[in-house]
């Protein structure tokens, strides 16, 4: 079972994404802040990891760097979640190894498909 880190700070974009991922075979931890976040990459190694950019205390952008800096965690897809839509912040996200981005709001829809391209996975 593919295991995805969502860090969101936002508890209805958690339980959406949680919800649906989970109905999907995937097992989802979540992370409100982006030191959780990086101490639970860490631990437990996921497969995946989506991540907003608004976060309390660390930015999505600091956590990106951060992942994208650690041997062990360099190389997991990261699909940024994020209100800060526009062409600039997605090809900064894009230029710092993000594997994909998605503008809030989405749907439950959007986020399947946008973690089953991130992992190289076939649309069911």
């Amino acid at each position: 079972m593919p295991r995805v880190l969502l860090v969101e700070n936002e508890e209805n974009i958690q339980k959406l994404v949680k919800v649906n991922l989970a109905a999907s075979g995937y097992d989802v931890l979540i992370a409100s802040e982006g030191e959780k976040g990086l101490e639970l990459a860490r631990q437990k190694i996921p497969d995946l990891i989506l991540l907003d950019l608004r976060l309390p205390g660390m930015s999505g952008w600091d956590v990106l760097t951060e992942l994208k800096a650690e041997p062990q965690l360099k190389d997991i897809p990261v699909v940024i979640v994020t209100a800060m839509v526009g062409q600039a912040n997605e090809a900064k996200a894009r230029d710092m190894g993000a594997a994909g981005y998605l503008g809030k709001p989405f749907t439950a829809g959007e986020v399947l498909r946008e973690v089953r391209k991130a992992l190289g996975q076939e649309a069911v």
